[in-house]
């Protein structure tokens, strides 16, 4: 029987940030899509996107920080 040891908290973290980066990703395109739906063009849909990408993404982060156990 072959058994590994448990992964170590730095894997947890880089699974966590992949999740808040999918998470902001998917934020992002529902606002992409909501600001195409208005009539908007190429270029203000991208950049409403990347504003909301950037504020899902920095919100998600600050919610790890604090939840981050001191070591």
């Amino acid at each position: 029987m072959d058994t590994q040891p448990p992964a170590g908290p730095g894997t947890a973290r880089l699974l966590w940030l992949a999740v808040a980066g999918l998470f902001s990703l998917v934020i992002a395109l529902i606002a992409g899509i909501l600001k195409s739906q208005t009539g908007a063009g190429l270029a203000e849909s991208a950049l409403v996107s990347g504003g909301a990408f950037a504020a899902a993404m920095a919100l998600c982060l600050a919610v790890l920080a604090a939840l981050q156990v001191p070591r």
